[in-house]
């Protein structure tokens, strides 16, 4: 199951999409996945008139004459775009409706739907991992209220994802090393802490004596916030001493993340997933562009 489900959408301007032209996911800036789609919306031809009217006040400021400003009802077009973000998995449905001036003007008004996120149980330790990966590069402030085993799972997916065998040891009696990394007959292990308080150097050097013990010769120390001044200092002591320690911080994990994860829809049966949607009006945009003159 996505968490941008395909019954579960609004007005465009509910989630923040109150760009058209924006092609990057409102969730994730990832770049969009565009393509067309067939048109089932009728035109409300009375309500793209209504909102042009209301800038008419711009066309005498622009100094734009009459007949350019005015609308010819019966001359428009339209087309349907199904946009889709390739990592979180957000989608939105844009209908251009291009309407022809009296004269010499053409006039473009936009509509759509968005699909809207779906709450989750984060403290359900049962919910795909995958999900979850997606779920945090939408709303990745919901870190900090994600149960701790979760987290470790995620990181676990990420690194997997990155072509690392992956065991989780987590989230019990394990020694400071929640995660153990394997390519290539080397060992890497991983601390990861879900905090909202910066790391101290103290749990560095927790994480360096457990590597230690268990005669791991490189960490990766993983947080949902940042390392207070003298991790780098640290590192560096614990690299000359043939450890090597590898920080991190929740900026740099979000990029790994929106790296490693994948959101793939169907094209071909699209029109079927969007079964709902399609029984529904759109919502204006409350958009308009003046184009280029005939």
């Amino acid at each position: 199951m996505e968490i941008f489900e395909y019954n579960n959408f609004d007005s465009p301007l509910k989630v923040g999409d109150d760009n058209p032209h924006k092609q990057k996911c409102v969730f994730c800036q990832n770049e969009l996945e565009v393509f067309s789609i067939n048109d089932y919306w009728d035109v409300d031809l009375k309500q793209i008139y209504n909102f042009h009217q209301l800038g008419k006040s711009w066309c005498y400021e622009e100094g734009m004459d009459e007949d350019m400003w005015e609308l010819d009802l019966s001359r428009y077009s339209c087309e349907v775009y199904f946009h889709h973000c390739t990592k979180c998995g957000w989608w939105r449905i844009i209908k251009d409706v291009t309407v022809s001036a009296k004269v010499l003007q053409l006039w473009q008004f936009f509509y759509g739907t968005v699909g809207l996120l779906k709450k989750l149980d984060l403290h359900n330790i049962d919910i795909p991992i995958n999900e979850i990966s997606k779920y945090l590069l939408a709303k990745y402030e919901a870190r900090f209220s994600l149960h701790p085993k979760l987290f470790e799972d995620v990181t676990g997916q990420v690194f997997k994802n990155l072509g690392y065998d992956t065991i989780v040891t987590g989230y019990s009696n394990d020694g400071g090393i929640d995660l153990i990394l394997e390519k290539e007959g080397n060992q890497i292990g991983v601390q990861v802490k879900r905090y909202k308080s910066k790391i101290k150097v103290d749990q560095i050097r927790e994480l360096t004596g457990a590597l230690f013990l268990s005669g791991i010769p490189k960490g990766i120390f993983i947080t949902t916030s940042d390392f207070q001044s003298g991790a780098n200092k640290l590192i560096q002591k614990s690299a000359n001493r043939g450890l090597s320690i590898e920080l991190i911080n929740s900026e740099r994990f979000y990029d790994i993340l929106k790296l490693t994860t994948e959101s793939k829809i169907d094209k071909e049966n699209i029109r079927n997933k969007l079964e709902l949607v399609l029984k529904n009006k759109l919502h204006s945009y409350n958009w308009e562009n003046p184009m280029n003159s005939l």
